[in-house]
């Protein structure tokens, strides 16, 4: 069941927002679902970094394919624009989006 809690909710969607997911995991009166949160928002987000390092890298070894860099880059943006919004709307709806590979991590500590 969603709460009530301004604070809380704040914490949520802080949590799917870049860099800003820190705030609610740092934050010490924080419960153990609102630190989930932070930590599957702030997973997701490090492997949008990690696949643009390695497009990144890809397009610098290999000049031939480095047009696909922005094809690559804009598919991996509207992705995690959509992965992100529908978190947060489960995140406020008191539930957890799972994603394949990502959100195992998000338990561990």
């Amino acid at each position: 069941m969603p709460s009530k809690d301004p604070t809380r909710t704040a914490m949520l969607v802080l949590s799917y927002i870049p860099f800003l997911g820190l705030i609610p995991l740092l934050r010490k009166g924080s419960d153990a679902e609102v630190r989930w949160h932070a930590r599957n928002g702030l997973l997701l987000f490090g492997l949008v970094i990690a696949i643009g390092v390695a497009a990144t890298l890809l397009g610098i070894a290999v000049p031939a394919l480095s047009l696909l860099y922005g094809i690559l880059m804009f598919f991996v943006a509207v992705l995690y624009s959509l992965i992100t919004i529908l978190a947060t709307v489960k995140a406020l709806q008191g539930q957890r989006l799972i994603v394949p590979g990502i959100s195992r991590y998000a338990g561990r500590r």
